[in-house]
C-alpha cells in the first residue's frame, strides 16, 4: 500500500518508491483503450438488439410451426404432449428474452465511478444470462418441434 504523494512516495515497509514516467500510447493502443473504456455500456445495447431479433425469430418460428401442424392435421385434434412441448419452450424463451430487454436497476451513489462500473457489469451479466437462457429455450423448442414432426409420420 502506498502512502503519501509525489515522486518519492513511501510504502508500508518504508521503502522509497519512485514513480516512473510512462510513454505515450501508440495509435493502436489508443484505439484499444478507447474501446475497452466504452465496452461495458455499448455491450448492453448490443445484447438488447440481439434480444429483439430473437423475440421476433421465436414468434415467427412458433407461428410457422403452428401453421404446419394445422395444415397437416386439418380439423382433427392434435394427439400427444409432444406437440405442446415446442410451444412451452418458445414461451419460456420469450419470457427470458423479455426479461433481458427490460432495463436493469442501477443502484449507485453520486460521484462513485467504481459503483457505476460495477452496476453496468452486473447489468450486462444479468442481461447476458437471460439472453443465454432464452436462446437455449429457443433451440430446445426447435429440437422438440423436429421430434414431434418425426414421430408424427
Amino acid at each position: 500500500m502506498q502512502r503519501g504523494k509525489g515522486r518519492h512516495a513511501m510504502t508500508d515497509n518504508d521503502e522509497p518508491m519512485e514513480a516512473l514516467p510512462s510513454r505515450t500510447l501508440r495509435e493502436e493502443e489508443q484505439y484499444y483503450f478507447a474501446h475497452a473504456y466504452k465496452e461495458p455500456v455499448e455491450s448492453i445495447a448490443r445484447i438488447e438488439e440481439v434480444t429483439k431479433f430473437l423475440v421476433g425469430a421465436t414468434a415467427t418460428t412458433s407461428g410457422l410451426f403452428l401453421a404446419a401442424v394445422k395444415i397437416s392435421h386439418g380439423t382433427n385434434a392434435v394427439p400427444g404432449w409432444e406437440w405442446l412441448l415446442p410451444f412451452l419452450c418458445w414461451a419460456g424463451s420469450i419470457c427470458a428474452l423479455i426479461g433481458a430487454f427490460f432495463p436493469y436497476p442501477y443502484a449507485t451513489g453520486a460521484n462513485q465511478p467504481a459503483a457505476w462500473k460495477a452496476a453496468f457489469q452486473r447489468a450486462r451479466w444479468v442481461k447476458y444470462g437471460l439472453l443465454t437462457v432464452g436462446t437455449l429455450f429457443f433451440i430446445a423448442g426447435i429440437l422438440t418441434a423436429v421430434y414431434a414432426l418425426a414421430h408424427a409420420a
